[in-house]
């Protein structure tokens, strides 16, 4: 019985690895530093691309029609509620904060824009498989 249990508190951390999410829409949105909330007009449009978890969760690729980047985890920091928060490094050397929300079925992404601005990129997936 302890057998059972253990398994089945394991398998959210064993079965997000190999994962990947099918998303077709995207948007940007701008942290309000007056009301500390993320601003609703957000920049929304159809944008079709696959993020792939590696098998040892210590990266993931991001393709899209036009490219593909590789992110590098640097910190695991949660897995809780089907939802995998990473502290991550690009390819290129940005930094992002990444959420990988199987719940409510979406990617999101936190980063700095060229003047230091809060912006918040979520991606809604369309397939988890």
């Amino acid at each position: 019985m302890k057998k059972i249990l253990l398994i089945l508190l394991l398998i959210p951390f064993i079965g997000f690895s190999q994962t990947n999410f099918s998303c077709n829409f995207k948007e940007f949105c701008e942290w309000d530093e007056v009301s500390e909330e993320w601003k609703q007009d957000c920049n929304y449009f159809e944008n079709h691309s696959l993020f792939e978890m590696n098998k040892g969760e210590t990266m993931f690729i991001h393709t899209t029609e036009k490219m593909k980047s590789t992110y590098y985890i640097k910190e695991k920091l949660s897995a809780q509620d089907n939802q995998f928060a990473y502290n991550v490094v690009s390819d290129v050397g940005n930094e992002y904060f990444f959420l990988f929300d199987i719940k409510n079925k979406e990617v999101k992404a936190i980063t700095n824009d060229e003047n230091e601005n809060s912006v918040l990129i979520r991606w809604y997936v369309k397939s988890i498989f």
